[in-house]
């Protein structure tokens, strides 16, 4: 069973706004920020190394956990736009979607769909990292930025 897998440069990247105190306090959210941008841009690398990337765990932790199902179908009209297929081309979504999903696993996600999200994920740290001339030193900071360059990068979902 695959992991989410967060690149092994962001967790350094986001030292600042990283603590226990206060700020992010799982790496999973340092994760999340960095998916949430390779999905609103629709950017994807086209290789991920295990060797490049850390392991996570594998299903949505904490509060992500009631939102993993959302997190998912955000993740397949991505990838499925990606590819061109539209919902009403049934036969060929439901193809590209069983390779995706594993109702069983904890991610929803079967190996291929988590190697597929992680990819998102890493293409998304590498957009983040354009958006600031330096790493953000405050979660403020890191937030607004963050909130204004997702509105003026989302790239439209058609399927």
């Amino acid at each position: 069973m695959a992991d989410f897998r967060l690149l092994k440069d962001a967790k350094p990247w986001f030292k600042d706004i990283y603590s226990k105190d206060e700020g992010l306090v799982i790496d999973f959210e340092i994760y999340y920020f960095c998916l949430m941008a390779g999905l609103a841009t629709g950017k994807k690398r086209a290789e991920l190394s295990t060797s490049d990337t850390s392991e996570l765990v594998q299903h949505f932790p904490g509060r992500y956990k009631e939102k993993g199902k959302i997190i998912v179908s955000l993740f397949l009209a991505r990838y499925l736009a990606s590819l061109g297929v539209t919902l009403t081309d049934k036969k060929t979504a439901h193809n590209q979607i069983s390779k995706l999903i594993s109702p069983t696993s904890p991610s929803y996600l079967s190996d291929e769909g988590m190697k597929e999200l992680n990819k998102y994920a890493a293409a998304g740290y590498d957009e983040i990292t354009g958006w600031f001339e330096d790493r953000p030193r405050t979660l403020e900071s890191f937030l607004r930025t963050f909130a204004l360059k997702m509105a003026s990068s989302v790239n439209p979902i058609n399927i």
